[in-house]
């Protein structure tokens, strides 16, 4: 049975909540405000006089706030004690943004002070069922459900000290490293760290009403980041609703050398028993040098290179690398279309080598116990030589440049609408993320693609996941949302059961998220651990469904 997938259109005869792209931007930046307790907040914005003009309107009093150049939502709703959600209910047009002249209603001071009140509860730290000491400035507590006393979520910049004591011993080593003992912990002491790109130390720097008005970009490291912490956060707190009791920890990782030094040097994070992330390359290499010299487990949400896994069994990553997927493609390209003329493009980029002898390696047994033709290579001026008249094309284009694929979908679109031809096209992951791609192109090419993130909207777990994202977040969620939400749901779930042991029962664990499929394996023994949960889907009717 086909399902519906999601990255590049919507599912058919589907009513979706959307909300405008400004609400979008205020709303991350009231969340980037939440995380932002510990005070570094808007240092440039200018001092605000509160209003003396007061009106009652429908029975209630507000004051009446003409907002001046330069003010912002945030700095207003600081002035009267209040919030930025609150200001929003009141004065539906400051979603759009805010311009000088426009008049904010404002809830009167009987209303503000127990706002006020709240505000100053949700940003004390609850104590804890061990003795922790208050944490000191820039280091940001986010609220968890008033009955939890035992979990704390962190979010520090590089200047927190150590405000976790974890009493469990540190697992015994030999002079390798390599653990001999090791007792299982209470759940209450384990601890994870989450390292995003927040930008948290720049915040007041980022413009929220030209990016609201589309006179700016919020960058998209950050807005990533938010993101997946939007999921994180969902998933850890279904988890604690379940009784989990462990503690996460987030880290912003947007810093210069020194600051990311010095981030490191945190006594804490010694203390973790598992790190996610960080989400680009370089900066998990340093995290995950650093992990293998504690003996901590760590895994990679979003990164497709298998080198981070050499050398490193304490180490795991969730999207298969492009390797795996020509694997994958391969078995599914031989096993459906043996006896069809199957030909590799060949880009003659030496980085997609590897790629071109997978397939064949995988591929060309398969066919020849089918007694079918092997894989034909083709480039650019060979095309015509090789396609055939007589029988469909699966033309298979295993490659990580983006301009190459663009050019080849194009060439081959041509090819059949010049002479017919019956060309349908293979592709991997990373078809989903090439803008230029014509819909109109995917479509006559009746494209298949490897993927590592698929979402059924049919699923009733899927359904319910997203009624709840809507609740609080009032949008849409995206693929990095999934992605926080499935990686922190699986790799907690392990943690809770099997503590340190949880990288070497990966490969028992085999489940389902979201949007992501677990199937881990590893190719050595003294290497880490990779997700092989790669599933097959194709563009049809301009959306992708899965039918693998």
């Amino acid at each position: 049975m086909k399902t519906e997938a999601h990255p590049k259109s919507f599912p058919k005869g589907r009513t979706f909540y959307f909300t405008s792209m400004k609400f979008r931007v205020q709303f991350l930046f009231v969340l980037l405000f939440t995380l932002h307790l510990g005070g570094i907040g808007w240092a440039q914005s200018p001092v605000i006089k509160k209003s003396e003009k007061i009106e009652t309107i429908d029975g209630k009093k507000f004051y009446i706030h003409p907002v001046e150049k330069g003010q912002t939502l945030y700095s207003i709703a600081k002035t009267y004690s209040t919030t930025v959600d609150i200001v929003l209910a009141n004065n539906q047009e400051a979603i759009d943004g805010l311009k000088a002249g426009d008049k904010l209603k404002i809830p009167f001071s009987g209303n503000t002070e127990a706002i006020k009140k709240e505000i100053e509860k949700q940003s004390t730290p609850k104590e804890s069922s061990r003795t922790e000491p208050v944490q000191p400035k820039k280091e940001i507590v986010s609220k968890l459900p008033a009955k939890d006393t035992t979990s704390q979520k962190h979010i520090a910049s590089p200047d927190s000290k150590n405000t976790t004591n974890v009493s469990s011993p540190s697992p015994k080593k030999d002079t390798t490293g390599i653990v001999v003992k090791y007792t299982m912990k209470n759940e209450a002491d384990l601890n994870v760290a989450v390292f995003l790109p927040l930008a948290l130390n720049s915040i007041d720097e980022i413009n929220v009403d030209k990016i609201s008005m589309g006179d700016e970009k919020m960058p998209d490291d950050v807005k990533t980041g938010i993101e997946f912490y939007e999921g994180v956060k969902l998933a850890f707190d279904s988890l604690k609703k379940d009784g989990f009791k462990g503690h996460l920890h987030v880290y912003d990782y947007l810093l210069d050398s020194a600051g990311f030094e010095k981030l490191l040097q945190k006594t804490e994070l010694k203390e973790m028993d598992l790190i996610i992330g960080p989400l680009h390359s370089k900066k998990f290499e340093t995290v995950e040098k650093f992990a293998k010299e504690n003996n901590i487990n760590i895994v990679a949400p979003s990164l497709t290179n298998n080198n981070i896994l050499l050398g490193n069994p304490n180490a795991s990553k969730v999207t298969p690398s492009y390797a795996t997927q020509s694997e994958e493609l391969a078995k599914y390209v031989a096993e459906k279309f043996a006896g069809q003329n199957i030909i590799l493009f060949n880009s003659a980029n030496p980085k997609d080598k590897p790629y071109l002898h997978t397939f064949k390696r995988v591929a060309n047994p398969i066919l020849q116990k089918l007694n079918a033709d092997t894989v034909k290579e083709i480039t650019f001026t060979t095309l015509t030589n090789f396609i055939s008249k007589t029988k469909p094309n699966i033309v298979v284009i295993p490659s990580s440049n983006q301009s190459f694929v663009t050019e080849a979908v194009n060439k081959l679109f041509l090819d059949k609408q010049e002479n017919n031809d019956s060309i349908i096209v293979f592709g991997m992951s990373n078809f989903l993320e090439i803008e230029s791609l014509d819909f109109g192109y995917l479509n006559a090419l009746h494209v298949f693609v490897s993927s590592c993130t698929f979402t059924d909207y049919n699923n009733l777990q899927t359904k319910k996941f997203i009624l709840k994202y809507r609740a609080e977040y009032k949008t849409e969620p995206t693929q990095h949302v999934f992605n926080g939400f499935d990686v922190t749901l699986f790799y907690l779930s392990a943690l809770r059961k099997y503590d340190h042991y949880l990288n070497k029962k990966l490969p028992e664990l085999k489940q389902k998220g979201i949007q992501t499929e677990f199937n881990f394996y590893q190719t050595d023994s003294g290497n880490g651990y990779e997700n092989k949960g790669v599933g097959i889907m194709k563009f049809e009717n301009f959306s992708y469904t899965r039918v693998k």
